[in-house]
């Protein structure tokens, strides 16, 4: 779309780059003119602001992520309204890779980084869970790995379900209906599969699940779960056992206590699952 390309969005961002467009919006690197900084802006397509109820809990939770602040999760500077009645967040820009990248190019990751890694990250996760947020699509290519300026490693969490929100409506249970993308559903819990009883609804403990599966995929160099249609991950997730990792990818060692958290993490019930991002990481620094 040219729309955006020739002009200043919101009189300061000039765009240096499209770095991705899909049915939500697009995203743009760009430049603040007045301070000189990076950032990343979303666009979202007008017509899935339409639904009044879910833009409502769109808003709030748009608003409720301006005020986050955790080293751990990327910031959301802004939140408002192009005039052509599309919504746009202005979130930080991250220098670096993400998990995916990271995996695609060099294989499994050795057991203490991916434990460094997902320790920053579940306490990002555990303060958004404290804001009374729940991310809803962690995924390796949500996950990003950066420095902080002494050059030590700097994880940090982006797209909080914001954006998603608005797609899925009311529950969140809109997976297949949406169209929801494969790449998705690879990361989704039983829950988000539908696997919740009458008056049971999504909780953190869905992201705890979604960030096992990263997890098992950042040791193994693969998901536990491959399919090739929606039915077919929803299958796995609510009702197949996780190979061992070894079994998965006999290549790789990884120490039996380790494993056995990830597998926790797995738990298709919740209540069996860690109590909370914190106490997961816990159990991974132990």
């Amino acid at each position: 779309q040219k729309t955006y390309a020739d002009r200043l969005l919101d009189g300061k961002y000039q765009i240096i780059d499209r770095l991705g467009v899909g049915g939500m919006g697009e995203i743009f690197k760009v430049r603040h003119i007045h301070l000189n900084e990076l950032r990343v802006i979303k666009i979202m397509r007008p017509n899935i602001a339409q639904d009044d109820q879910g833009l409502q809990r769109f808003l709030q939770e748009a608003r409720t992520s301006t005020m986050i602040k955790h080293k751990n999760l990327a910031m959301l500077y802004d939140f408002a309204q192009l005039e052509d009645g599309s919504y746009y967040m202005v979130w930080e820009f991250i220098d670096g890779t993400n998990i995916q990248k990271w995996i695609a190019d060099n294989g499994p990751m050795p057991a203490r980084l991916t434990v460094e890694i997902s320790v920053q990250a579940l306490n990002g996760l555990d303060h958004l869970h404290s804001m009374g947020l729940i991310h809803r699509d962690i995924s390796p290519e949500n996950i990003m790995l950066s420095q902080d300026h002494h050059g030590k490693l700097l994880v940090k969490v982006i797209d909080f379900g914001i954006a998603k929100q608005l797609a899925e409506g009311e529950g969140g249970q809109g997976l297949t209906q949406t169209g929801m993308f494969l790449g998705k559903l690879k990361y989704a819990s039983p829950e988000q599969a539908g696997f919740l009883k009458e008056g049971e609804h999504l909780d953190p403990r869905s992201d705890l699940y979604s960030f096992g599966i990263v997890l098992y995929e950042m040791l193994a160099g693969r998901a536990p779960f491959q399919a090739t249609n929606p039915h077919g991950y929803i299958l796995k997730h609510v009702t197949e056992k996780p190979a061992p990792i070894a079994e998965s990818n006999p290549a790789v060692k990884v120490p039996a206590n380790l494993e056995s958290i990830v597998v926790r993490s797995l738990e298709k019930n919740r209540e069996v699952r860690h109590a909370s991002a914190a106490a997961f990481a816990q159990s991974l620094e132990a």
